[in-house]
C-alpha cells in the first residue's frame, strides 16, 4: 500500500533573532561524533516558517536532514517580510560562514544566483526554481514534475465525480502550471474517457493580482459549478484559492494544489477530496545530503513519481468516500508513473 506523505510541519526551535526586518530561528541537530558540522541556512520567501506551506516545508527539509545524525547538520532559518530582505539575509549566512544555503521559491531565483557568484564556496540550493544558462556551478535548483501530481489528482477526481463533468481554475499560463493542467485533464481521462474537464487559465496583468485575484477564481469556479462541475481544481495561488471557496460555497468537492491544502488552507477542508503535491521535504533533504557527501548536482534537478518527488495528499475527510478499489486504481497509476509506463502527455 503506498504511503501517503504528511505534511508535518515541525516548529522551529531554541533561538529566535530579529536581524535585517527579518526574523530567524535556528535548532542544532549534530552529534558530538562529527569532525565536522555542516551549517545550513534557509531564506524564506515572504511569509513566516509556519505558513504550513512552501516555506514551512522546505524548512521541514532542513530539520530532517539535522535530525540524521549521519550528516552532521546544523540549521537556521531567517523568514523575509518583503522582496527587499532577500540579499540581504542570503548575506547574512555568506558572511556567517555557512555550508550550504537554501531559497525558498521562484521569487528569490535571481537573487540566490547573485548571492551564489558573491560566494562561490557556498552550495546554493533554490527550491522550485531554474537557474540561468551560465548559472555559477554551486547553484542547484529543486524542480517537480507537476504534470505526474496532476495527472493523480486528476485520477482521483475523475473517479469521484458524479457528474462527470470535473474543472480547474489556473493562474497565468506559465510552464510549471501549464503540466498541472496537462497531467489533471490526461488523469482525468485515463481513468474515465467519459469525463468532461473544463478549465481556464488567468489572464496576466503583470500587477499584484497574478497569481493573487482569489475573486476571480472563485467567479470562475462558480461558472464551472453552475456548468455541472462537481469536483473543481485550483492551481495558482490565491487565484486558485478562489475556486477552492466556490467549490465550498457549491458544495462540490476541490483538489488543492502544491502542499497538503488541508494544512495549509484549512477553509478548504470541508470540501477537500486531495492535493497534487510536491514533496518539498524531501527535495531539500535530499539536496543538503548531496553537498555533505560530495555528491552536489550543479544546475537543475527533477524530482518525480520515481523518486517520490511529487504524488497526492491523503484524502482526509473523503476517505470514506472513496472505495478500496479507486484507492488502489490511484496506487496503481503512482506505479506506473514511477516505472514509466504511465505517460502524461506533457514529457519534454
Amino acid at each position: 500500500m503506498r504511503v501517503f506523505r504528511r505534511v508535518a510541519v515541525v516548529a522551529a526551535a531554541l533561538m529566535v533573532a530579529v536581524a535585517c526586518g527579518s526574523s530567524g530561528s535556528s535548532s542544532s541537530g549534530s552529534s558530538s561524533n562529527c569532525s565536522k558540522t555542516w551549517k545550513v541556512g534557509l531564506v524564506t520567501d515572504v511569509g513566516k516558517l509556519s505558513d504550513k506551506s512552501f516555506n514551512a516545508n522546505s524548512w521541514q527539509g532542513v530539520q530532517e536532514a539535522q535530525a540524521d545524525s549521519s550528516l552532521c547538520v546544523t540549521g537556521k532559518a531567517i523568514e523575509s517580510n518583503s522582496s527587499e530582505d532577500y540579499q540581504r539575509n542570503l548575506r547574512q549566512f555568506g558572511d556567517g560562514g555557512y555550508d550550504v544555503v537554501v531559497a525558498v521559491g521562484f521569487n528569490l531565483g535571481a537573487d540566490a544566483q547573485t548571492f551564489a557568484k558573491a560566494y562561490p564556496n557556498i552550495k546554493v540550493i533554490m527550491v522550485d526554481s531554474a537557474p540561468d544558462t551560465g548559472a555559477p556551478s554551486n547553484v542547484t535548483g529543486l524542480l517537480f514534475r507537476e504534470d505526474q501530481a496532476g495527472f493523480l489528482a486528476g485520477a482521483v477526481a475523475a473517479l469521484y465525480t458524479k457528474s462527470n463533468t470535473i474543472a480547474g481554475v489556473y493562474g497565468l499560463d506559465i510552464p510549471p502550471v501549464h503540466r498541472y493542467r496537462v497531467g489533471f485533464e490526461a488523469g482525468a481521462k485515463y481513468v474515465n474517457s467519459k469525463v468532461t474537464t473544463l478549465g481556464v487559465y488567468q489572464t496576466a496583468c503583470s500587477c499584484p493580482k497574478d497569481f493573487n485575484d482569489p475573486d476571480w477564481g472563485k467567479a470562475r469556479g462558480l461558472e464551472f459549478a453552475d456548468r455541472n462541475a462537481d469536483v473543481l481544481f485550483g492551481a495558482g495561488g490565491n487565484t486558485g484559492n478562489g475556486a477552492l471557496l466556490a467549490a465550498l460555497q457549491k458544495n462540490v468537492a476541490c483538489v488543492g494544489v502544491d502542499v497538503d491544502q488541508f494544512a495549509s488552507y484549512p477553509e478548504a477542508d470541508p470540501c477537500l477530496l486531495t492535493s497534487a503535491e510536491k514533496h518539498l521535504s524531501l527535495a531539500v533533504k535530499t539536496a543538503i545530503t548531496q553537498a555533505v557527501k560530495g555528491q552536489f548536482k550543479s544546475g537543475i534537478q527533477t524530482f518525480d513519481a520515481s523518486t517520490d518527488g511529487v504524488g497526492v495528499a491523503p484524502y482526509h475527510n473523503f476517505d470514506s468516500k472513496l472505495t478500496s478499489d479507486q484507492k488502489s486504481k490511484i496506487d496503481t497509476i503512482e506505479k506506473g508513473l514511477k516505472d514509466g509506463s504511465i505517460k502524461t502527455g506533457a514529457e519534454s
